[in-house]
């Protein structure tokens, strides 16, 4: 069931890429979202309610990302969820922390950056807390749930509050899309999986995000000429090439084909050539 609903929700996100702007280096990402938390029937193993499972249900979240080159982005993220455990009346409060790196391809489907998928991928915990159950529902009920308060039994007087944390990597891919200047909307399904008590959870979300504080152009040159991008008329030159100035491959016979492409270097000035350097 699950896999079925986040194989839709990849598709979505392919048909919905289209014209989004690309995270250049030094951009800062600051995002609200929202979405639905599948949970694996074994999330609640070595809990005192592992006889139990969590219902599946929505929560929200906060992400704060920095892109360190214009591909790679690291974020750190929160995801909040209130869930009712299934068979007794009571809910838990899950908290899943994860620090992602994000590869986005920024540009390489398309020249003008007219859409930026990612991957990701990290390490983070889900963190499980109850609280106060005996005092709320099972102080006259232990015939109808034996199992529930069984914690309280080995830690007399902590009324059965507990908390769980389990190590979590994930594995996830997701869109962005561009709402104006600096506001973006994204897209984003992630498998967890559990190391401690095993399992795949799935998460399935949307978020609005805000970009600032962009290095300025001087901080960076892209393709390594040497002439940084605020003044590089051509900003794709090859890395190793010798470039003029304005960031432009030398031509050495003024040609207008660069020395680097140019099979006939010597070409005098003002003779028609082809696309080689060569006279026509």
């Amino acid at each position: 069931m699950v896999a079925s609903k986040l194989r839709c929700i990849v598709f979505l996100f392919v048909v919905l890429s289209a014209q989004v702007d690309a995270d250049f280096v030094g951009t800062l990402n600051l995002y609200a979202k929202g979405g639905k938390y599948w949970f694996h029937d074994d999330r609640l193993n070595g809990t005192p309610f592992q006889d139990y499972t969590l219902r599946d249900t929505t929560g929200v979240g906060l992400g704060l990302g920095f892109n360190m080159t214009n591909y790679w982005a690291m974020e750190g993220v929160v995801d909040y969820f209130t869930v009712n455990v299934k068979e007794i009346p009571e809910k838990v409060e899950v908290y899943n922390y994860h620090l992602d790196l994000l590869y986005q391809f920024a540009g390489q489907f398309c020249g003008n950056f007219c859409w930026q998928p990612y991957v990701a991928f990290g390490i983070g915990e889900i963190r499980i807390e109850f609280d106060d159950a005996p005092d709320r529902y099972y102080a006259d009920r232990e015939d109808e749930y034996p199992d529930v308060c069984r914690y309280e039994l080995e830690y007399p007087g902590d009324d059965c509050n507990w908390d769980d944390r389990q190590t979590m990597f994930n594995l996830g891919l997701g869109i962005k899309y561009s709402l104006g200047p600096r506001w973006q909307a994204r897209a984003d399904v992630r498998l967890f999986q559990g190391i401690e008590e095993g399992g795949v959870d799935g998460f399935a979300s949307i978020a609005v995000g805000y970009q600032w504080v962009e290095y300025p152009d001087f901080w960076y040159d892209e393709d390594a000429d040497g002439v940084i991008d605020a003044t590089d008329q051509c900003p794709q030159t090859p890395v190793g090439i010798d470039v003029h100035l304005d960031g432009c491959p030398l031509d050495s016979d003024f040609d207008g084909v660069p020395t680097y492409l140019d099979q006939c270097p010597n070409t005098p000035i003002g003779i028609a050539v082809d696309e080689y350097g060569c006279i026509r």
